[in-house]
């Protein structure tokens, strides 16, 4: 049964009532924008949530001591451990690149640069 979901009207009632901001039952080119715009803002969120999951569960992942920092020995215990074996050159690399202020270990912040940094050059 499904008599708990909503019609098709309803569905459309509900979002005219959300754009028709002043309630004058018309939806203005202004109240149109605004509404994309919030629409916009909420995927937005969401995205960043979701992105924000992801980096937490993969830094967890890696900082195998929980004390919010990444060294070359987690790096390269969590891919033995992912059935990945990581070479000294390939390593180091990765140290160099993610390490910015090179006290010789990897942040949060510092990993969520990279990561950043990784998803924008797809």
């Amino acid at each position: 049964n499904f008599s708990h979901l909503c019609d098709s009207n309803e569905i459309l009632l509900r979002i005219f009532k959300e754009l028709d901001i002043n309630d004058d039952k018309r939806i203005s080119k202004e109240e149109f924008q605004l509404y994309k715009k919030i629409l916009l803002e909420r995927e937005k969120r969401f995205h960043r949530t979701s992105f924000e999951k992801k980096l937490t569960s993969i830094f967890a992942l890696f900082d195998r001591n929980q004390d919010n920092y990444i060294t070359r020995q987690e790096i390269r215990e969590t891919m033995q451990n992912l059935g990945e074996s990581i070479d000294d050159e390939l390593l180091e690399e990765m140290m160099k690149t993610a390490d910015t202020n090179h006290d010789d270990r990897i942040s949060r912040d510092e990993f969520e640069k990279l990561l950043i940094e990784l998803q924008s050059k797809k």
